[in-house]
């Protein structure tokens, strides 16, 4: 890695850990900042309820996804899949691979009972 590249990316690590979101989150427990976005939308939006069939595509690192497990826990359907590795979480199933290959998009339609009620993606 060339010198202004590892100069920019310490920059941002820097910018990242002195952010006010990611030291909420942080101290809340939640694996990433985005979750107070999908807070926000599901707050104006309604989005959630339970007995909810939910798909979240990319979910890694899970911020989303502890959201979605909090707000359904057992009351509703939660499948989050990655490339990334990501995990566990109460009542999710998480499935890794690329969502457009076909053994990935089987195992997705294996995990829900039926059609998504909600698609999320980051």
């Amino acid at each position: 890695m060339c010198a202004a590249r590892r100069k920019n990316s310490r920059r941002w690590m820097a910018e990242h850990l002195g952010d006010a979101h990611v030291k909420r989150a942080r101290a809340e427990g939640y694996r990433s900042r985005a979750v107070y976005k999908l807070m926000e939308l599901d707050a104006r939006d309604r989005l959630l309820e339970p007995g909810l069939t939910v798909l979240e595509l990319g979910a890694a690192p899970g911020g989303w996804t502890q959201y979605l497990s909090e707000k359904l826990g057992d009351k509703g359907c939660i499948v989050a899949s990655d490339i990334l590795p990501m995990d566990a979480l109460a009542d999710v199933s998480f499935i890794q691979g690329d969502f457009t290959e076909q053994s990935t998009a089987d195992a997705i339609h294996a995990a829900m009972p039926g059609r998504a009620d909600l698609v999320l993606s980051d």
